[in-house]
């Protein structure tokens, strides 16, 4: 049995971390990126496309509906194979079995042996697709609940502040941008055959009103990765939205539309033979056409809540002359690092970081 790495958790109060420093918690590291909010050298990648709004007042950092489609599909595909199976294989077998019945039985026997058969098998239809449908209907249903508890993190780079809300709460936290505290981590734990590590972009905020602090942790493939999403958002706060990624997109019907006319021009290209085309149709008239679409839009209306009239207001675009402006030690030490990275360093080479290195590699560079 695996045992999972733990997010780090760590106390951000009696000791401010800040960005370079490296960390240790109980199943592995972490290296910081902000407070102050350093470049990084890294491309501006929105991997998973959680930029929900991009525009030059505010960025919106949540959860898209992608891949909402295809998960019912797979719901529909479990109701289709049991439907399929038990409507129009098993029936199709026990009449192959009428022309080669070595008893010699007679039509209306047989043909009764068939109504009998067929009963029994629209019986287990009816059960294993009504099975299915619930499993996967709660499935879906309870991803996109699940998903609209929770507001996107609002990015205000006009204000230079970024508001938060709690799962399931409608009480916002803003806290200035240059406090942010942010980290890429590696944790590691074990399989019971093996080792296992994963990779994590964490994000800490304090509430002055309950002397709490919320912790938010995204799985990203590696640190790089973290790095990217990271830089993409301190990008878009210190440069604008012409920097860095812009607006995912969602899915609805209107992707339904695109992925027939890429096929389509697929096929006029060469690219995908007549079998391709048909099996396109096929897999989409079986998963009920333009429906599972319709569920990815019904999950993108749903899950989009609304913003309290507060932070509409907070949302507002001020005049250019009431900007808040980056901190004289921000403007010192962002000029300190990207001359480091024109002389070839990497983050982590400015910092001399060891995250996720061998103990002995530890050793030769210190």
């Amino acid at each position: 049995m695996a045992k999972a790495p733990a997010d780090p958790d760590f106390d951000l109060k009696s000791q401010r971390p800040s960005a370079g420093e490296v960390r240790r918690f109980a199943t592995g590291e972490a290296l910081f990126l902000a407070p102050l909010p350093l470049p990084t050298g890294h491309a501006p990648m929105d991997l998973g496309g959680s930029f929900l709004e991009v525009n030059d007042t505010y960025l919106d950092v949540g959860q898209s509906n992608f891949n909402k489609a295809f998960q019912a599909q797979l719901m529909i595909w479990g109701v289709m194979f049991i439907l399929i199976v038990c409507l129009i294989v098993l029936p199709l077998v026990e009449m192959s079995m009428f022309f080669g019945d070595p008893h010699e039985r007679s039509f209306m026997t047989h043909f009764m042996s068939m109504l009998e058969g067929l009963r029994f098998y629209s019986l287990i239809a009816l059960l294993g697709g009504g099975f299915f449908s619930v499993l996967g209907a709660t499935a879906v249903i309870r991803t996109t609940l699940q998903k609209a508890r929770a507001r996107p993190m609002r990015f205000n780079r006009q204000r230079r502040e970024v508001c938060y809300f709690p799962s399931g709460s409608d009480e916002p936290i803003i806290q200035p941008w240059e406090e942010l505290v942010a980290w890429v981590s590696i944790s590691t734990g074990t399989t019971g055959e093996g080792i296992i590590s994963t990779y994590t972009l964490g994000m800490a905020l304090d509430n002055p009103k309950t002397d709490k602090t919320h912790f938010l942790n995204q799985g990203v493939l590696t640190p790089a990765h973290g790095l990217s999403k990271w830089e993409a958002i301190r990008v878009y706060m210190e440069k604008g939205p012409a920097f860095c990624p812009g607006k995912a997109p969602h899915e609805g019907r209107h992707t339904f539309d695109e992925e027939r006319e890429s096929m389509r021009e697929a096929y006029r290209e060469g690219d995908c033979s007549a079998i391709g085309v048909a099996w396109w149709y096929l897999r989409n008239i079986v998963t009920w056409w333009r429906f599972p679409y319709w569920v990815a839009e019904w999950d993108h209306r749903y899950s989009m809540k609304v913003m309290p009239a507060s932070i509409e207001q907070w949302s507002q675009p001020v005049p250019p002359a009431q900007w808040a402006k980056p901190s004289s030690a921000l403007l010192v030490q962002t000029v300190q690092i990207e001359k480091a990275f024109a002389k070839g360093q990497s983050f982590m080479d400015y910092f001399n970081s060891t995250l996720g290195e061998p103990a002995s590699m530890q050793g030769e560079r210190s």
